[in-house]
């Protein structure tokens, strides 16, 4: 299962490369849905790496760092094969300009925003239950990389409550959603990840 992980999870990571680096391209030619599918095959390459972390470090404690790991992935995956069939289907059936902009705004912020950032809380759970168990291994260097990503906890917060409080509170409202910061840590969170299982082996 190690290696069926690691491979499976670098082309998760390759996919993401190639992504950030045809995203103009795909944006220029209108392929949003195209792009989210990809995004959908990539998150589901991820999906064994929560149950062999467990299995490596071995700790009792991560068990419910798993379940937030898996409920992330799993949701996230959902999140964007519905977002890719709600775009395919407006960019091909809105030639008549029958389905207005509000429209498909809303059904936009219906799967994307606060889900999205409430599963960044849950990486972020995930993480935390990472740096403990890192930390009962005696693998600091990691357990302290892990708390990192916990604390971006605090910043996925703030945007889903931001996002879902009718009257907006100044402190919340400082914080905007960035989908470049959001992509970034993303990535480096599991380039770090499928590196300890790589060197693991």
């Amino acid at each position: 299962m190690l290696i069926s992980t690691m491979i499976l999870g670098w082309i998760g990571v390759i996919i993401f490369l190639i992504l950030i680096f045809t995203y103009q391209m795909l944006v220029k030619s209108n392929e949003f849905a195209f792009l989210h599918l990809i995004m959908t095959i990539m998150y589901a390459m991820w999906f064994p790496l929560p149950l062999v972390l467990y299995d490596l470090l071995n700790s009792d404690v991560l068990l419910v760092g798993t379940l937030f790991g898996l409920a992330y992935l799993f949701s996230l995956v959902i999140s964007m094969a519905l977002q890719t069939g709600h775009i395919a289907f407006i960019t091909k059936n809105n030639k008549d300009y029958s389905i207005t902009d509000k429209l498909g705004e809303y059904m936009m912020s219906t799967l994307s925003n606060p889900l999205e950032s409430l599963l960044g809380v849950f990486k972020g759970i995930w993480a935390i239950f990472l740096g403990i168990a890192f930390w009962q291994n005696d693998e600091m260097l990691m357990a302290s990389i892990m708390l990192i990503f916990a604390s971006f906890i605090i910043y996925y917060l703030f945007i889903m409550l931001d996002t879902s409080l009718v009257k907006r509170v100044k402190l919340f409202s400082k914080i905007k959603p960035n989908p470049y910061f959001v992509n970034l840590e993303t990535l480096l969170f599991f380039i770090i990840l499928m590196s300890y299982i790589t060197l693991y082996l």
